[in-house]
């Protein structure tokens, strides 16, 4: 039996930074809490990932990236990791011990292991795709509104050119 897993994040793509940022900062009240940027070999382009965080704790995280025209959510090539529930278990040993129940299950699923860490993709019957991921903490758990905050401007500024 795999351990067990609780939700860690829920991530969307998203077309309008600015809209998204107004509307779960100012209307949601959520803080953006986390923001990285970088070049995904799996998209074959670069993107931006902005995180905020609900009063509960909640983490919702939305992916930019230029080469996104849609449509959502179902579209065939959509990357494995942008629409998603972050499913986190504790140990990798936990990921592969997942991988083996859903293989014995006729799961399908796409693996992901970057040399760092092993993510797994999964969808349900609805079509909803889940990753399972091993962390001893949540995948965000180092708040930093300022440097989220940075990170999403440089990103706007590049994106604006």
């Amino acid at each position: 039996m795999p351990a067990p897993v609780s939700v860690d994040h829920l991530a969307f793509p998203t077309r309008d930074l600015a809209a998204t940022d107004d509307f779960y900062s100012r209307v949601l009240k959520a803080r953006l809490v986390h923001a990285e940027s970088g070049y995904s070999p799996s998209w074959k382009s670069d993107f931006l990932l902005i995180t905020f965080a609900l009063t509960d704790g909640t983490r919702l995280s939305f992916f930019d990236w230029p080469a996104d025209t849609g449509p959502y959510p179902d579209d065939p090539d959509m990357p494995n990791d942008v629409f998603h529930i972050g499913l986190r278990c504790d140990t990798p040993r936990d990921v592969i011990a997942w991988q083996n129940h859903l293989f014995q299950h006729k799961v399908v699923y796409h693996n992901e292991d970057d040399g760092k860490s092993r993510r797994l993709f999964i969808r349900d019957p609805n079509g909803i795709r889940f990753e399972i991921f091993a962390a001893d903490q949540p995948k965000y758990s180092d708040d930093h509104e300022d440097r989220a905050r940075s990170v999403y401007e440089e990103w706007q500024k590049i994106a604006n050119r």
